[in-house]
């Protein structure tokens, strides 16, 4: 959850290297390395006015540190703050799928909170209707017959104890791609929200995949994704994972700081 809230234009001064930022300035130093090496420039090294600061570049979108900061930079507009987030909601609404409506977005919501509602929102409309499950296959000592009995490990796991058979059989399960990315977004964003509404639905899908596994590698799962009329459902909450998880997507920051990142550029 973050604690502080920086909120910038793209091109201005997010904050001034010194001493009484030294933490800012470590973690923001360490990100605009990143975002150099990378040839991205959400944040920069600059100077105004003489002093050594970080600025914001041409990407917007939003940084949650590990020290609780969140940086939101948002797009020039003539509108003042509220019209600029408006325009930043509705491009990300635009990449992800989802119809972006004005009474969605609360004067006190930043974009990061927006974000995460709308994915909250979503998994909830996905857990309502049904997730999906699939069969898969699974091996386990149990006390009566169920699928093909393994004669040769039956017999090296229960000589001794005869009541017990080991088989081979099919169960119905939610563990599937689709449902273990939405898990692993679900367990990221909800250590991020500082809102509670977001914060209950989050912890209420989790409660409802918690026999789904998360995943060791998130950006994998994706080509484990299936595309057919009863996945069009997932279609907004899986473009939101990829945002956050895929780097492919292109929107994804990462840093040594950084908890959470999103940056796009908005015309």
């Amino acid at each position: 959850m973050y604690t502080r809230h920086i909120c910038v234009s793209a091109g201005d001064v997010i904050a001034e290297m010194s001493p009484e930022n030294a933490e800012l300035t470590k973690m923001l130093g360490e990100f605009a390395e990143v975002c150099a090496a990378e040839g991205r420039g959400a944040v920069g090294v600059g100077q105004r006015d003489g002093k050594r600061c970080f600025t914001a570049g041409g990407y917007c979108g939003f940084a949650c540190l590990a020290d609780g900061t969140l940086i939101e930079i948002l797009p020039r507009t003539e509108g003042g703050v509220g019209e600029a987030r408006k325009a930043l909601c509705a491009e990300f609404c635009r990449r992800c799928g989802h119809t972006f409506s004005a009474s969605g977005l609360s004067s006190e919501m930043n974009f990061m909170e927006y974000l995460i509602s709308v994915f909250a929102g979503e998994t909830m409309k996905i857990i309502k209707s049904g997730v999906l499950s699939a069969y898969a296959s699974r091996e386990e000592n149990m006390n009566t017959v169920h699928g093909t009995i393994l004669f040769s490990e039956n017999i090296r796991r229960n000589l001794v104890h005869r009541e017990r058979i080991y088989v081979r059989h099919d169960v119905f399960t939610p563990d599937r791609a689709e449902n273990r990315i939405i898990k692993a977004a679900s367990v990221r964003l909800s250590k991020l929200t500082a809102s509670p509404q977001s914060s209950h639905l989050l912890m209420e899908a989790m409660s409802f995949l918690d026999e789904v596994p998360l995943p060791g590698n998130v950006a994998a799962e994706f080509s484990k994704c299936i595309n057919t009329r009863n996945t069009k459902k997932y279609s907004t909450t899986l473009n939101i994972c990829r945002m956050l998880f895929d780097k492919s997507a292109g929107t994804a920051f990462t840093g040594k700081f950084v908890s959470c990142a999103q940056f796009f550029e908005v015309e």
